[in-house]
């Protein structure tokens, strides 16, 4: 009897080690993966300003239906890996003009009035 009670602690153990460990493999830092490629966008809508500079590009943003909680908010993409083509290709932020469709994903966002997000990232839409 002693020996299947030890089985069987020993066989929990383990389990709830296995559960721990795939449980524990899923939480990464979030810098492994880019989020285009494993959600979807937090933000769908069009381009309504550009502002550029060297480093960052602004990009005034007028969501579609839906996304209302975007409403008013400029993006500022990273002139590098801030924005892809459509077919998932790096993309210069600069070359964004007014009209163009865009999907945004975000992070961290400041409650305020427009929602303020830092280091967007987007993809042009097709």
């Amino acid at each position: 009897m002693a020996i299947k009670r030890q089985i069987l602690t020993t066989s929990a153990v383990i389990a709830v080690l296995s559960v721990l460990t795939l449980t524990l493999a899923g939480c990464g830092s979030g810098n492994d993966s880019d989020p285009r490629d494993s959600r979807q966008a937090d933000a769908v809508g069009t381009v309504a300003t550009v502002t550029k500079d060297s480093s960052v590009v602004a990009v005034g943003f007028t969501p579609d239906q839906g996304y209302e909680y975007f409403e008013g908010t400029t993006f500022e993409f990273a002139a590098a890996g801030g924005l892809e083509a459509a077919d998932g290709t790096a993309m210069d932020p600069n070359m964004l003009a007014v009209g163009d469709r865009i999907e945004v994903w975000t992070d961290v966002c400041a409650e305020s009035f427009p929602v303020q997000c830092s280091e967007p990232l987007a993809r042009l839409e097709q």
